[in-house]
């Protein structure tokens, strides 16, 4: 069921779909394997599909995950890494209005699949200005980005990257770079991503993207949670 009677803007299929990826995962199916099932078995669009992947997860492994967070707060005093594609990919679908789901981990999440599709635009300064503008409250000792370079304009979102910090009087620096989470582990007292992956080998995680969209455009996040 539905938590309530709280209506969530998303199919029955995909609230039935979530619940069996649910299940599958704590069986100890491997997630490619347990979405490309599901998704088959009741016909889900790309978008759905996406929703499974990267916005649901095992008890036990949600709540290793949550275990994880930390909140802005946190983050004073502190170095920072920041997955920048991952982070500015996030906030500009909420720029664009797209949905934003709160996933079963505490992370807040697009499901918009664009990363290696990414394109530099106006989008892309916005974003970073409502980043950094949040950050700064916080006084974090050091911001690194770090972005990757396969990604066209890379080294340019890099150095605007670089001039804003500038701009903005936060200490910090920009990079372009191939092996993103490798770095960004390893430089960051504190890591913001909500890559599943870099979440799992990191000690410490700052949902950046997140918490600037609960802060400015909290209705557009769709609480999986609610599914029960």
């Amino acid at each position: 069921m539905v938590e309530g009677n709280t209506f969530l803007p998303i199919s029955i299929n995909l609230i039935e779909a979530i619940r069996d990826m649910r299940y599958l995962l704590s069986r100890g199916y491997k997630r490619e394997l347990a979405v490309n099932f599901i998704a088959n078995r009741y016909m889900l669009s790309k978008d759905e599909k996406a929703i499974l992947y990267r916005a649901v997860y095992s008890k036990l492994q949600a709540a290793e995950h949550k275990r994880k967070i930390v909140s802005p707060t946190h983050i004073k005093g502190k170095k920072v890494a920041v997955d920048g594609f991952n982070v500015l990919i996030t906030i500009e679908s909420a720029l664009m209005g797209k949905k934003i789901f709160l996933c079963d981990d505490g992370f807040i999440r697009d499901t918009s699949a664009i990363f290696g599709k990414y394109k530099f635009s106006n989008l892309t300064k916005l974003s970073l200005e409502l980043t950094l503008n949040f950050l700064k409250k916080y006084k974090p000792k050091f911001i690194a980005f770090f972005f990757d370079s396969p990604i066209s304009k890379s080294g340019e979102i890099a150095g605007l990257t670089r001039f804003l910090l500038k701009k903005h009087g936060i200490p910090g620096d920009a990079k372009a770079i191939k092996q993103v989470d490798k770095a960004v582990i390893e430089q960051g007292e504190i890591v913001a991503s909500s890559d599943h992956i870099i979440i799992e080998r990191a000690k410490h995680v700052l949902d950046l993207a997140g918490e600037i969209i609960k802060e400015k455009y909290p209705q557009l996040i769709i609480d999986l949670n609610k599914v029960k």
